[in-house]
C-alpha cells in the first residue's frame, strides 16, 4: 500500500471504530479504518452478538427441556448437538462480519488489516502519523506488541485519528488465561464440548450470561461474586429476585465470597474461596470447589498495547486512555473525546466505563461529528440502558433506589417507587413466564421518571419505552395516560407507573 493522507483514520473496527468511520464518510470524511483482526472487533465476533445467539439457543432448549409439559409437548430423546450449537453462533457472527466489508464498501471506506502505531500527533500543519505493521500471529485478538512485525508495510497520515480499540478481560494476579482451564469469555464461548462443571468468577452481565447459558444445558456451575449481591450495578431488589430463582433451579451462588487460588490439575481446576467480610478474605474458612473449568468474569480494560509510540506521552487512567470524557458528566457539558495529543481521540471501552456497545456507537459518531465541524446533541449518560441477556433479562436504566439514597433523598418525600411483580400479569401467564418484576421510580412533586428495573422475559427489549421516557423527561402520568396495548409485556410498565402513584389495577 503506498503512503496515504486522510481526514480521519479511524483504529478499530468493532461498534466505536466501524460506526465512526461510516459517519465520517457520510460527512464527507476520506477515511481509513485500521483493524488488526476481523470487522466488528469482539462484540460482533466474539462478544455481544455471538453470546446472544448462544443465549437464545438455551433458552429455547430450557422451554423444551424444562418446561415441555407445561406446554403439551413431550420428547422421548431429547438431545443437544453442542457442535451445532457453537457453530450456529460462530455463523451468526460470519454473515454479520461480512455485512460491515459491504458497508465499508458502499460508503468508499477504505479497509487494512493490521496493527497500527500512531508515531506522532498533529504539530501545526504536519499531520498525525500512522504506521501499519503485519501481524505474525493467527489470533490477532490476542497476540502482543512482540507478535508485529519489526519494520513497519506502509506508513499513512491523516489529520485526526479516532482510536476505538476497545478492551481485554482481566484476569487475577494468580490465575493467568490459558485458554484451557483458565478461560475468559470468548473460549467459554467456543467450547468445543460442555464442560460437566465449571466455576464462574465474577456474576457481572458477563458472568451471569454465561452461567444461565451452561446451567441450562446441564453444566453443574458455581457462581463466586465478592460483593453482596449478583449483578452488583443494577437494583437490589431486582437482582435478590433473580438470584433466588437461580438458586430455586439448582445454581450454586455465592456472594460475599473472594476466589484466593486458583490450581490447574490434571482433571481440571482446584479454586479457593473465601468469606469477604470488611475488605478482606477470612482465610479461617475457605473452601476448595474442584470443577473442570474455571471463567474469569472480573471485568475489562483498554487495550492499547504497542498502539503508542512511547515518546508521545500518552495519559492513561485506571488501565483506559484519558479523554475530557469523566463518568458522570451530563449532556449539558461538552465532550469532544480529546485525549491530550492534539488530533488524536478516543471512544467506547478504551475510554473506561460504561462498557457497553451502544454507547462506543454513540460517543464514535458524537466524536466524528465536532471534528467535522458540526455541533451535535451531546450524549445524556444518565439515559443510557444497561442490558443482562440470562433468562429472565434484566434491564434498566436511571437511577437505582441505592443510589437515590446515597444523594440524600427520601422514600415518601423525594421519590415514591412503583412494583408490579408478574404472577398475575395475563401475557406473562399465557406465555409461560410470569417469573418477574417491574419497578419504576418517579421524582416528587412532579412524577418525572427517575429510573426503571426490569427483570422478566422480554427486559432488554421493553426497556426501550423506559429510555424514551427519560431523555424526554416524562412523568408517571404521562406514562400511565398512553394506552399501552393488551395482551402484551408492556402492559407491565403501565401497571408499575399506576402504582407508583398508588393505583395499580392488577397488583
Amino acid at each position: 500500500m503506498a503512503e496515504k493522507h486522510y481526514d480521519l483514520i479511524v483504529i478499530g473496527g468493532g461498534p466505536a471504530g466501524y460506526v465512526g468511520a461510516i459517519r465520517a464518510a457520510q460527512l464527507g470524511l476520506k477515511t481509513l479504518c485500521i483493524e488488526r483482526d476481523k470487522l466488528g472487533g469482539v462484540c460482533l465476533n466474539w462478544g455481544c452478538i455471538p453470546t446472544k445467539a448462544l443465549l437464545a439457543n438455551a433458552e429455547l432448549y430450557e422451554k423444551a427441556h424444562g418446561e415441555g409439559a407445561a406446554w403439551g409437548l413431550e420428547f422421548d430423546h431429547l438431545r443437544v448437538n453442542w457442535e451445532k450449537v457453537i457453530g450456529r453462533s460462530r455463523g451468526v457472527a460470519d454473515k454479520l462480519n461480512k455485512g460491515i466489508g459491504f458497508l465499508f464498501k458502499k460508503n468508499k471506506i477504505d479497509h487494512e488489516q493490521a496493527h497500527a502505531k500512531i508515531v506522532s500527533g498533529r504539530k501545526g500543519d504536519k499531520p498525525c502519523k500512522v504506521e501499519l505493521y503485519d501481524c505474525t500471529v493467527k489470533d490477532t485478538l490476542t497476540h502482543a506488541p512482540a507478535d508485529i512485525e519489526k519494520k513497519p508495510r506502509a506508513t499513512v497520515t491523516a489529520d485526526n485519528i479516532l482510536v476505538a480499540t476497545g478492551s481485554v478481560a482481566r484476569d487475577l494476579p494468580f490465575a493467568k488465561f490459558d485458554g484451557d482451564k483458565i478461560i475468559g469469555a470468548r473460549e467459554a464461548m467456543n467450547q468445543p464440548s460442555m464442560p460437566e462443571s465449571m466455576v464462574i468468577v465474577g456474576a457481572g452481565a458477563i458472568g451471569m450470561e454465561f452461567a444461565y447459558f451452561y446451567h441450562t444445558f446441564g453444566t453443574k456451575v458455581t457462581v463466586i461474586e465478592m460483593l453482596p449481591r449478583i449483578l452488583p450495578v443494577e437494583d437490589e431488589e431486582i437482582c435478590s429476585a433473580l438470584e433466588k430463582h437461580y438458586k430455586k433451579a439448582g445454581m450454586d451462588i455465592r456472594t460475599s465470597t473472594t476466589t484466593t487460588a486458583v490450581e490447574t490439575t490434571k482433571k481440571g481446576v482446584k479454586v479457593t474461596v473465601a468469606p469477604f467480610k470488611d475488605g478482606k478474605a477470612d482465610e479461617k474458612n475457605k473452601k476448595t470447589i474442584e470443577a473442570d473449568k474455571v471463567l474469569l468474569a472480573i471485568g475489562v480494560k483498554g487495550r492499547y498495547d504497542g498502539l503508542f509510540d512511547d515518546a508521545l506521552g500518552l495519559e492513561i487512567e485506571k488501565d483506559h486512555i484519558k479523554t475530557d470524557y469523566k463518568p458522570g458528566k451530563t449532556q449539558s457539558e461538552e465532550i469532544t473525546y480529546k485525549t491530550n495529543i492534539d488530533g488524536i481521540y478516543a471512544v467506547g471501552d478504551i475510554i473506561g466505563a460504561p462498557w457497553l456497545a451502544h454507547v462506543a456507537s454513540e460517543e464514535a459518531i458524537l466524536a466524528v461529528e465536532r471534528i467535522a465541524g458540526h455541533d451535535p446533541i451531546p450524549l445524556d449518560y444518565s439515559t443510557i440502558p444497561g442490558c443482562t441477556y440470562c433468562h429472565p433479562q434484566v434491564a434498566s436504566v436511571g437511577f437505582t433506589e441505592r443510589a437515590l439514597k446515597d444523594e440524600g433523598m427520601k422514600a415518601g418525600e423525594d421519590y415514591q417507587v412503583g412494583k408490579f411483580p408478574l404472577q398475575s400479569h395475563g401475557k406473562a401467564i399465557a406465555s409461560n413466564s410470569n417469573v418477574g418484576l417491574i419497578k419504576i421510580i418517579r421524582g416528587l412533586p412532579r412524577g418525572e421518571i427517575l429510573g426503571a428495573h426490569l427483570m422478566c422475559d422480554q427486559a432488554t427489549e421493553l426497556i426501550g419505552e423506559m429510555g424514551l421516557a427519560r431523555r424526554l423527561e416524562a412523568t408517571s402520568e404521562e406514562l400511565i395516560v398512553t394506552v399501552h396495548a393488551h395482551p402484551t409485556m408492556y402492559e407491565a410498565l403501565h401497571e408499575a407507573a399506576l402504582a407508583s402513584e398508588g393505583r395499580v389495577i392488577h397488583g
